[in-house]
């Protein structure tokens, strides 16, 4: 990897620098821990801004636990006007959640890629080295 060609793009977020940063197992399974944390708590928010004033709605959702908790302004409930938005803000919802499904699947399969490597690691002598 001297030549550049195989480099990996620079990371974007601290948590994207402390994996790449991260020189021993245990580092590399901290930051996977982290990760899985911030992104186990999905949140969407659609606020309406201009002519009226300030109404929103908010999904919360832990996709660890399966909780889902909303709020939805009474703006949204009343005015005929921003029943478009109560399905645009449902169709964010779904767009999100799938979003985070796939990371979540890519978490998996890293960490799981990550615990194969570690094991062989060990065995051949290389752990903790």
């Amino acid at each position: 990897m001297t030549n550049g060609e195989n480099r990996l793009p620079e990371p974007k977020g601290p948590l994207q620098k402390e994996l790449r940063e991260a020189a021993t197992p245990e580092k590399v399974w901290e930051a996977i821990k982290k990760a899985v944390e911030a992104i186990s708590c999905l949140e969407i928010t659609t606020e309406v801004t201009g002519v009226t004033e300030g109404g929103k709605l908010y999904t919360k959702i832990d996709l660890l636990q399966s909780d889902r908790s909303n709020q939805i302004d009474i703006k949204f409930l009343k005015d005929p006007d921003l029943t478009e938005l109560r399905g645009f803000h449902a169709e964010q919802v779904k767009l999100a959640e799938q979003d985070i499904q796939k990371k979540l699947e890519f978490l998996k399969d890293l960490a799981t890629a990550l615990t194969d490597i570690i094991k062989k690691a060990k065995l051949t002598g290389e752990g903790g080295k």
